[in-house]
């Protein structure tokens, strides 16, 4: 079942996974945050969706 576009956009927008600690992190509005909060590393990545499913 998918997602509602309410639910989606609360899970996956402006969140940001440590790529050293695999925290995550939230930010403002279209922004990537300066540094991770648990490790204070640079090296950022947005969440990923998930794999779709195949017919």
């Amino acid at each position: 079942m998918p997602l509602s576009p309410v639910a989606a956009k609360r899970i996956f927008q402006d969140v940001w996974v440590c790529m050293r600690c695999n925290a995550k992190n939230r930010s403002s509005r279209g922004k990537k945050p300066g540094k991770c909060r648990k490790c204070n590393s640079h090296k950022l990545r947005q969440k990923k969706k998930g794999k779709k499913k195949s017919a």
